[in-house]
């Protein structure tokens, strides 16, 4: 009998260490044989990745409604040609962000309105929604801290790690106000302290939501 496909994203603010835990969780499900997917976004696909460049190119600066249109076309393309096809094979797709940032940064935050992202998110993804989204929840300014620590020893530059920390605030509140709206969908996660305890948290919400299904 194939296994039953699973999406799980993670969200929250720059440098909460979403990729850190994914890279986890994705190490988890294989020991349980699992076939596991990572992505991201804008990200995922050639011409994801390629639309990807252009949102943190730092010496661009494209308006909410140009961020938007970009992340749905990249998204539509993400969706179609990596997520849907591995989910009807039965896989586990983890990503590092999905549609709940578009419905933070440019709904919300941006202030394009969240009822208009949540419909282009529809419209781009065919109606598709994770089973789970976890949002890993810190400290802002310590977040940002670990993001452009991160950013010099990698060598990326991502144009929203110079957004001023009123903006990463407002990001923060963002994401725990769409989690408080969605309790059934989105779980927030204390990402303060090491790894080890912070993916002790998560994978207790993972194992949770897995016995239920």
């Amino acid at each position: 009998m194939q296994a039953q496909g699973l999406f799980i994203t993670f969200e929250g603010g720059e440098g909460t260490g979403k990729s850190t835990q994914q890279r986890r969780l994705v190490a988890w499900f294989r020991e349980r044989g699992r076939e596991v997917v990572t992505t991201r976004e804008p990200g995922g696909t050639p011409v994801a990745e390629a639309i990807r460049s252009i949102l943190l190119d730092e010496d661009l600066e494209p308006d909410g409604l140009t961020e938007l249109f970009l992340l749905q076309a990249a998204r539509h393309d993400h969706v179609d040609h990596l997520i849907r096809p591995a989910l009807e094979r039965g896989a586990v797709v983890l990503s590092d962000r999905f549609a709940d940032s578009s419905t933070v940064y440019q709904g919300m935050v941006r202030r394009i309105g969240a009822s208009v992202v949540r419909q282009l998110n529809i419209l781009a993804t065919g109606g598709l929604e994770p089973d789970l989204t976890l949002v890993l929840d810190m400290d802002p300014a310590e977040a940002l801290g670990r993001a452009h620590g991160r950013n010099a020893a990698d060598g990326e530059v991502d144009r929203l790690d110079n957004e001023p920390l009123q903006f990463h605030l407002a990001i923060r509140n963002a994401f725990l106000r769409l989690a408080e709206s969605l309790p059934e969908r989105i779980r927030v996660v204390d990402a303060d302290g090491g790894e080890e305890l912070v993916f002790e948290r998560l994978l207790a919400v993972v194992t949770e939501v897995l016995h239920d299904r």
